[in-house]
């Protein structure tokens, strides 16, 4: 993935650690692929040497086809509630910066793994606490 090592040659110019969220925040402004888009988000959270971030995407791309999500990244009913619960805090956080700045396959592959991760959280936690204070009363037609 040569697209991968010239992102990372720019982003790590001058700086020795990065985080996966810098790393994508850099993939979506230089406009990468989505390609490329989706192998930063399939990594794990956390923070990165150059080397660390090369190898971890790396080997994230050998990884058999078959066991990912159509949206990238480990498929929702596999992860377990900590991950999904994680994986969905990122998205949220991520969801403007994709939304305003990245390019339109990025912002659907954002769109669907949102969809894909809410779906199972649903799922999970059918009854999960609702906060009272955000609900509203149902509109009655005239």
């Amino acid at each position: 993935m040569d697209q991968v090592e010239k992102l990372l040659d720019e982003v790590y110019a001058g700086r020795e650690r990065l985080t996966r969220d810098e790393i994508h925040h850099h993939a979506v402004a230089v406009g990468a692929s989505a390609e490329v888009v989706d192998a930063v988000e399939a990594l794990p959270e956390g923070e990165y040497a150059y080397d660390e971030a090369s190898e971890a995407i790396a080997q994230l791309g050998t990884q058999d086809a078959g066991s990912s999500s159509p949206t990238g990244g480990v498929p929702a009913e596999e992860l377990d509630d900590a991950d999904l619960s994680r994986e969905l805090r990122h998205l949220h956080e991520t969801r403007d910066d994709t939304f305003r700045h990245g390019a339109p396959q990025a912002v659907l592959n954002h769109d669907k793994r949102t969809e894909e991760l809410e779906a199972e959280y649903l799922r999970r936690f059918p009854d999960r606490a609702v906060d009272p204070r955000r609900l509203r009363p149902a509109e009655t037609p005239d």
